[in-house]
């Protein structure tokens, strides 16, 4: 939680939530899934990759959210992430976000191996924490030169995605 300004200044963190007029919050990315949780009164940013998934790293945002406004209605906007037509991904944390979230998370590839399907999985995480508003309207970091992408391009550098309430 981030009560004022330039509270937590550069923290690593997988999340963060505000109530507080004025204050950035943001989280970078390349290939995981930026997301912006939005209340009436709050807002909140999420790294979400695969082990930020597994962690209930979307749930708890979402709770924390909730605890500070004390509102049920919030909503998401999930942006640029790498997409399942080109995620390839196997092994047993594949199955354990099958177990923990169902089959809607597994897919192939464009070139036929075993994939996840990120936003799926971020997007079932959301409903399972009651959010039943999600806008993903994004592109693939992977397909997409305007994005970065670690496994596409070996890109290191990565995108800021940035949410704050008027003061």
């Amino acid at each position: 939680m981030v009560r004022e300004p330039g509270e937590h200044a550069g923290a690593d963190a997988d999340a963060a939530v505000t109530v507080a007029p004025g204050c950035v919050l943001a989280v970078r990315t390349a290939d995981c899934a930026p997301v912006v949780l939005l209340g009436h009164q709050g807002i909140g940013v999420v790294h979400a990759g695969w082990r930020g998934v597994v962690a209930g790293v979307l749930p708890a945002a979402v709770d924390a959210l909730r605890s500070l406004t004390g509102e049920a209605d919030v909503r998401a906007r999930i942006g640029p992430c790498i997409r399942v037509g080109c995620y390839e991904f196997d092994g047993p944390e594949r199955h354990e976000l099958a177990d923990r979230l169902g089959p809607g998370v597994l897919g192939t590839t464009t070139w036929g191996t075993p994939a996840l399907d990120l936003a799926s999985a971020v997007h079932l995480s959301l409903a399972s924490a009651g959010v039943r508003e999600v806008e993903d309207d994004s592109g693939c970091t992977a397909c997409d030169t305007r994005w970065f992408s670690r496994r596409a391009r070996g890109d290191v550098a990565r995108f800021a995605t940035t949410a704050w309430l008027e003061p």
